[in-house]
């Protein structure tokens, strides 16, 4: 399955000094994050490569925290959330083909996962993806409770199991394939005393496999599962 694609626009004309706006200011930020990660992002950063004065960009963002907002917004905006609300689509279904979704764009933008689970989500991109999850579960028969509990615990598995996949890469867009990344974790694990860990030793291909879009869904469903019998 692709990792996804970017929502930025590398290579859009450069700006004049007084024609730019709040989508290329945007646009620009996701583009140093892909380029650097977190550390690479601010205004200054953004006025340079948009060849503007940074008191410019202070005319569509307050601060950096604002633009990482601006930023989170945009990802979480190219996320489709039509399955949720589909009374033709199974609400479980549903709710691992949003989590896919979710999964593309923040392999394809790792940086944002990073600002995700490092501040707060509260924008109207996001909370459309909570109003999206609530309506989907409660499609799903889930009581109230279940349902605030289960909306969270489905961003954090996939919050969580992006940063795994992150963390053994650069996390530099555009990542390593899946099938490379496994095969590299396999030859990892040739030097696995079976002796002292057999049980280990006996599970040495699904373990190399932990970090994949198979185990992804797999926990999915069992997390989902689990929310019917809570």
């Amino acid at each position: 399955m692709p990792d996804g694609k970017s929502t930025g626009q590398r290579g859009a004309p450069r700006p004049t000094r007084r024609s730019f706006t709040e989508e290329q200011v945007v646009d620009t930020a996701l583009d140093l994050l892909d380029d650097g990660g977190p550390n690479a992002l601010s205004i200054r950063a953004v006025a340079a490569r948009l060849g503007v004065n940074p008191n410019a960009v202070y005319t569509y963002v307050a601060s950096r925290a604002d633009l990482e907002g601006a930023v989170i917004e945009r990802v979480l905006a190219a996320v489709p959330l039509g399955p949720l609300s589909d009374p033709g689509v199974e609400w479980t279904a549903a709710v691992i083909q949003f989590a896919l979704g979710l999964r593309d764009q923040l392999l394809a933008h790792p940086a944002v996962a990073t600002l995700m689970m490092s501040g707060p989500m509260n924008g109207p991109a996001a909370r459309d993806v909570g109003e999206a999850m609530f309506g989907c579960l409660a499609r799903g028969g889930l009581p109230a409770q279940t349902r605030a509990h289960g909306v969270y615990a489905v961003i954090v598995q996939v919050l969580g199991a992006v940063a795994l996949e992150v963390a053994e890469t650069d996390g530099k867009p555009p990542l390593p394939p899946e099938s490379e990344r496994i095969a590299q974790r396999r030859a990892a694990l040739d030097d696995v005393d079976a002796t002292r860990w057999p049980r280990t030793a006996a599970h040495l291909d699904e373990i190399a496999a932990w970090n994949s879009v198979d185990q992804f869904v797999w926990g999915l469903r069992v997390l989902l599962t689990g929310m019917t019998a809570a």
